[in-house]
């Protein structure tokens, strides 16, 4: 694979960026997340689906180790905590924004013209490598669009297809090893690899919800309640803290960072002057 060219910060403006066709703009995915997990993966993603908001601008794909052929309703787990459409795979699917695709147990999947298209035939490697698989043909396909995410499981997979999308000038995720039910996984995936972001479960879905939206106006002031609010300046604080590996994205937050303390003291202001 090409290692990208772009700077840090043309990653996180994606700069010179084509525009979609008029008539693909309704399927065209302004960010593409992908999630492989394995063993402590359905607490993983249910803790994850939670924070996300049914407007976000991406298109996310789970992908979960199981037994070629087992039969259980990831879909109907996941639905009791989300809003999110959630899509299981089977041949192959339309990308779409605000919707979460899932992949049927012991395939991967590649990506064509706006589409996810499973493999034909599962494949019975050991160890399994359809994490690497995936995030490799997103990086491919996607390139500093893409965002992996690895969560809880066991032994290394999604080690190599981090490093792609990292080499591609996406964003990496990590879950924090020390919180996770397996961490075999995503400590793998730390070792001499550059992740962007290693997260205790909890921020890893808040965190999403902000990184996808990098390129336009963070939210802020009387629109949002101050919960949400003092969340998401804490949030904000601790990305910011461990961004500096990549500088465009340490720039945004920090950037953000400001921008809400303005806000928070326009509010303030604004207050007290009706109370005088």
């Amino acid at each position: 694979m090409r290692i990208s060219k772009l700077s840090s910060s043309e990653r996180l403006g994606r700069k010179g960026q084509a525009q979609a066709p008029i008539d693909q703009e309704k399927t065209f995915i302004g960010n593409l997340i992908v999630i492989g997990t394995s063993a402590g993966g359905h607490d993983a993603l249910e803790e994850i689906v939670k924070d996300l908001s049914t407007d976000i601008p991406a298109s996310i794909i789970a992908l979960m180790h199981a037994p070629v052929g087992n039969e259980y309703d990831l879909k109907g787990f996941l639905e009791r905590f989300t809003r999110i459409p959630i899509v299981p795979v089977r041949s192959s699917e339309r990308l779409q924004n605000k919707t979460m695709f899932l992949l049927p147990a012991g395939k991967s999947a590649s990506f064509h013209r706006g589409k996810i298209i499973v493999e034909g035939e599962a494949v019975l490697d050991r160890p399994v490598t359809t994490i690497n698989r995936l995030f490799t043909a997103a990086a491919e396909a996607y390139r500093e669009r893409v965002i992996g995410v690895i969560l809880s499981g066991l032994l290394k997979d999604g080690t190599d297809g981090l490093r792609a999308v990292h080499e591609a000038g996406g964003l990496t995720i990590v879950q924090n090893p020390a919180g996770a039910q397996y961490p075999s996984m995503p400590a793998n995936a730390m070792e001499n690899l550059p992740v962007t972001f290693c997260l205790n479960l909890s921020d890893i879905g808040a965190a999403l919800e902000l990184l996808v939206r990098r390129t336009a106006q963070f939210e802020t002031g009387l629109a949002v309640a101050m919960r949400t609010l003092r969340a998401r300046a804490s949030l904000l604080m601790r990305l910011a803290e461990q961004s500096w590996r990549n500088r465009g994205t340490h720039e945004f937050l920090m950037n953000e960072l400001a921008l809400l303390k303005h806000d928070l003291s326009s509010i303030d202001d604004l207050v007290r002057h009706g109370l005088a």
